[in-house]
C-alpha cells in the first residue's frame, strides 16, 4: 500500500501532537493503543492499528522514565509499527515492531537533548520574569513545545519517506564522543530528578522510610513493583494509625471536657 501525501501529513501531525501532548497539555490518555488506532484509521486499517497498539501496550507496561530519566518511547514505536504493518500489506507486525524499536532508541537520544535544551529555555524564561518582560517569557515558553512537536514528527517523517535504513544510518553516524556525552547526561538526569523530588518531601519526618526504600533497592535488589507494594502497605498502616490516634485524642478531649462541665 502506498501512503498518499495527505495520509503522510496526518500521520506526521499525529506523531508530533502525541509527543507534544505527553509532556504538556495531556489532553489524551497515555494509551499507545489509542494513537495506533488513530493511525490505523488514517491509513484505512483500524483493526491492524488496534492489534499493534495492544501489543505495544503490553510491551510497555511498567517501562517508565523515573526521576527525569529517558526511556524508549513505545508510543512512537507503536505508531511506526502500525504504519509499516499496514503499508507492507502482509499482516505481519513483527517487521513493523523491529523498525519501531529502532526509532524508539533514536527517540531516547532526542529526549536527552530535549531535557538539556529545556533547562536553557527555563533559564531564559526566568531571566525575562525577573525583568518583568512577561510577553517575551510567554513566547519563550513555546520554544519547548516546538521542540516536542518536532521530536515526534521528524522520526516519523524519516520512516515514512526514507524507511528503516535511514534510522539505522543516523544511529550509526553519531560520533562516539556525542553518544558518550548523551549517555553521561542520561545518567545525571535521573539523579537530578530524584534530588528535586526529595526537596519537596518531608524527609525530616519520614527519613526512616527513605532509608528503608534505599536498603530494599540497593542491598536487597528488589524490583520497583514489590518496593511500591511495601510502600503502599506502610502508607495504609500509617494512615490508619494516624487517623485512629487523632480520633482517639478527640474523643478523650471531648470526654475530659464533659467531665469538667459536670463538675
Amino acid at each position: 500500500m502506498a501512503v498518499t501525501i495527505l495520509q503522510a501529513f496526518l500521520i506526521i501531525l499525529l506523531s508530533g501532537i502525541r509527543a507534544l501532548d505527553y509532556y504538556s497539555t495531556q489532553t489524551f490518555p497515555l494509551m499507545h493503543v489509542l494513537f495506533c488506532w488513530l493511525a490505523g484509521i488514517i491509513l484505512g486499517d483500524p483493526y491492524t492499528g488496534l492489534v499493534v497498539g495492544g501489543t505495544i501496550q503490553l510491551m510497555s507496561m511498567g517501562a517508565v522514565g523515573l526521576g527525569g530519566s529517558s526511556a524508549p518511547d513505545y508510543g512512537m514505536a507503536g505508531l511506526v509499527a502500525t504504519v509499516i504493518a499496514i503499508t507492507t500489506g502482509n499482516g505481519d507486525i513483527s517487521v513493523g515492531l523491529t523498525v519501531g524499536i529502532a526509532v524508539a532508541m533514536l527517540y531516547v537520544q532526542l529526549d536527552v537533548l530535549f531535557k538539556i535544551y529545556n533547562s536553557w529555555v527555563f533559564r531564559v524564561m526566568r531571566g525575562y520574569a525577573e525583568k518583568r518582560e512577561y510577553d517575551k517569557m510567554l513566547r519563550s515558553f513555546f520554544l519547548s513545545h516546538l521542540y516536542l512537536f518536532l521530536q515526534g514528527a521528524l522520526p516519523m517523517a524519516i520512516v515514512i519517506f526514507f524507511g528503516q535504513p535511514a534510522v539505522e544510518t543516523i544511529l550509526a553516524i553519531m560520533p562516539e564522543w556525542f553518544t558518550k556525552g548523551l549517555n553521561v547526561a542520561a545518567g545525571i538526569l535521573p539523579c537530578t530528578g530524584f534530588a528535586v523530588l526529595l526537596t519537596f518531601m518531608p524527609l525530616k519526618k519520614f527519613w526512616a522510610f527513605v532509608v528503608a526504600g534505599f536498603v530494599c533497592a540497593a542491598w536487597l535488589r528488589l524490583p520497583i513493583l514489590p518496593i511500591a507494594l511495601i510502600g503502599m502497605i506502610v502508607a495504609v498502616c500509617y494512615f490508619k494509625l494516624h487517623t485512629e490516634g487523632v480520633a482517639g485524642s478527640q474523643v478523650a478531649t471531648a470526654t475530659d471536657g464533659g467531665e469538667l462541665e459536670d463538675e
